[in-house]
């Protein structure tokens, strides 16, 4: 009897096996800093702090012909900061684990798909929406997400509803949080060497904690990548209208170019960022300083992030950030780059140190080295040193009076290791 239940089992469950896939993916990633200039600049008094942080994620994915899941568990921490503990041990942390995905998918009429949950928005340069994967907890959002994808054309089209609280009455949300994030984008694979594409997006404040008036921004943009080896080429502009944070009219915008050639195990990359800031002439409840919205910093903006805040970094003047590179590569597992930036304001800011002089317009320059190695699919290395060389313009900026800066360094050394730990395949 007990053989003729596991057969009759396996010939029931066999097709599901041959259907699905199921699997499970894991990820852990320590990495140890030294920082003393690392994000702000240090002066006489500043001591490098040494840091070692750290992810650990889990997911579990299953997919059928018309049917996907996938669920990440995620635990990212500094190493020492558990808040349960006595002199005779260390218990843990309050909270330090939480849900990075959590989302179904489900495929209609051959083109099309709806996804649920918690999920990744990664597109195009990143500029707008991006995982942000250099923060050890990394970016997802909270949405429902329409995907349409047939021949050469792609829409992705997504809206979304945040509340703090399971409510009662109202809709009440701080005003510090994006209350409602949703967007469109269409593109188009012109040939095999060329991608454009466009994006509208909508995104809303509340006026304050109390109200429910919702202040929407605008922000709309154009990318085009060609890339056909050993060429690789795309740029993007973004315009943004409507109402910030504060109900104030929004007129900002960007433009982003690039570049990069290959010789071989030789390859050269340069370009151009500017975000525009505000004038300082211009009416007080005028925004035109860019807003990078839940877009990528750490790639873009010098690998120090000073410019990850762009009113705090900048004083509102928005920045100019001209860049140039090179890497080698080694041996066929280790490349190593170096990356120079050129950093100056877009405005002509006030001086906050005083008030009757404006900020001259340069701001620093910074330079970053970095390697990786693979030591195979699953396991790689990477690090690096990076310096920041301000002028008093950025000394002021940062609060450590012009002159009072010393010099500004961060290393760092992160090991990756991604293994597959089961799959049905």
């Amino acid at each position: 009897m007990r053989k003729l239940i596991i057969t009759i089992l396996a010939s029931g469950l066999f097709p599901i096996f041959v259907m699905a896939q199921f699997t499970v993916n894991a990820e852990l990633r320590p990495r140890a800093e030294v920082r003393k200039g690392y994000k702000a600049l240090p002066d006489s008094l500043s001591v490098p702090s040494s840091i070692i942080s750290q992810r650990t994620r889990i997911g579990f994915t299953y997919q059928s012909e018309w049917l996907k899941t996938s669920v990440t568990i995620q635990d990212a921490r500094i190493w020492g900061d558990e808040n349960t503990f006595n002199s005779t041990g260390v218990y843990g942390d309050t909270a330090s684990i939480d849900l990075y995905e959590g989302w179904v998918e489900l495929s209609f009429l051959k083109n099309s798909s709806v996804k649920i949950g918690r999920q990744v928005f990664d597109y195009d340069d990143t500029r707008l929406l991006s995982t942000r994967n250099w923060g050890q907890t990394g970016i997802t959002y909270d949405a429902i997400l329409y995907k349409y994808a047939k021949d050469s054309w792609n829409v992705d089209a997504a809206i979304s509803l945040n509340n703090k609280v399971d409510n009662t009455f109202g809709n009440n949300y701080p005003s510090g949080k994006m209350k409602t994030l949703n967007f469109i984008r269409i593109a188009k694979k012109i040939n095999p060497d060329l991608l454009v594409s466009v994006i509208g997006i909508g995104s809303g404040y509340t006026a304050d904690s109390k109200s429910e008036t919702i202040y929407m921004r605008g922000s709309y943009g154009l990318y085009a990548n060609y890339k056909k080896s050993p060429i690789n080429l795309w740029t993007s502009f973004y315009y943004q209208n409507g109402k910030n944070n504060k109900g104030f009219k929004v007129s900002a915008w960007n433009w982003n170019v690039f570049g990069d050639y290959s010789f071989g195990k030789l390859g050269l990359n340069a370009g151009l960022t500017i975000l525009s800031g505000d004038k300082t002439n211009d009416s007080a409840d005028k925004d035109q300083l860019f807003d990078l919205l839940y877009g990528n910093r750490h790639r873009y903006y010098g690998l120090m992030d000073y410019f990850n805040n762009l009113p705090k970094g900048t004083a509102n003047g928005g920045l100019v950030d001209v860049f140039a590179g090179i890497n080698y590569q080694i041996t066929e597992k280790t490349k190593l780059s170096a990356d120079y930036h050129y950093f100056a304001l877009q405005q002509t800011t006030v001086n906050i140190a005083d008030v009757n002089t404006k900020l001259g317009s340069q701001l620093a320059s910074e330079i970053d080295l970095s390697f990786r190695t693979n030591f195979s699919k699953v396991v790689y290395l990477e690090g690096g040193y990076s310096m920041m060389l301000p002028t008093s313009s950025l000394e002021i900026i940062q609060g450590v009076g012009e002159g009072n800066s010393k010099f500004a360094y961060w290393g760092w050394l992160m090991l990756t290791v991604k293994p597959e730990i089961f799959s049905s395949k």
